[in-house]
């Protein structure tokens, strides 16, 4: 018995030597608390992740207006990058957590309605002030990195986001707009 505790006091000691000292504590309070660590952990990565994109999304609903001296080309226009909600009193809201189908509202930042800001020359339908409903189809885009990926036709959007003056837009073409949900009139 002396003999196996001696050896597995060699083998730690080769364990520490090789793995370093910091990560030889890591790996022994790892597995000295179990699972209670992870579940710590996970919440908090949770709740931060969740204060950031709180914080992002209020910023998403103060922008009322676009730089002057930034007018789109064509049938450019320009709309709020208004951001889901994904909190409220602390609790994620469930019409955020489930979208359509397969498709989750945490994985899509952005939400479908957005305010038009500022229309190219040749729009001829939108103007400013008018809230639309985005077509985010025409953003969707089929991952193919992993095998995993091509076997789960997995999907991930990605929205042309313009930084400027360190606010975000989204500038789109007419035809990505699905259609006029409020004209302000």
């Amino acid at each position: 018995m002396k003999d196996i505790s001696k050896q597995l006091d060699i083998q730690k000691d080769t364990q520490a030597r090789d793995l370093g000292i910091s990560d030889f504590f890591n790996q022994r309070d790892k597995s000295a608390r179990g699972t209670a660590g992870l579940v710590e952990d996970s919440s908090r990565i949770i709740e931060e992740e969740g204060k950031i994109k709180q914080d992002l999304y209020d910023k998403s609903q103060s922008v009322s207006s676009l730089p002057n001296q930034v007018r789109p080309m064509f049938s450019g226009v320009f709309l709020t990058a208004r951001r889901n909600k994904l909190i409220e009193n602390g609790i994620y809201l469930p019409t955020a957590s489930f979208g359509k189908g397969s498709d989750t509202d945490m994985e899509m930042d952005f939400a479908e309605k957005q305010m038009v800001l500022r229309c190219g020359p040749n729009v001829s339908q939108l103007g400013e002030g008018m809230e639309v409903i985005l077509n985010l189809d025409n953003f969707k885009k089929r991952l193919s990195d992993t095998m995993a990926q091509k076997v789960n036709k997995d999907y991930e959007y990605i929205l042309p986001v313009e930084t400027i003056d360190g606010v975000e837009y989204l500038h789109v073409g007419e035809r990505d707009i699905k259609y006029i949900l409020d004209t302000k009139e």
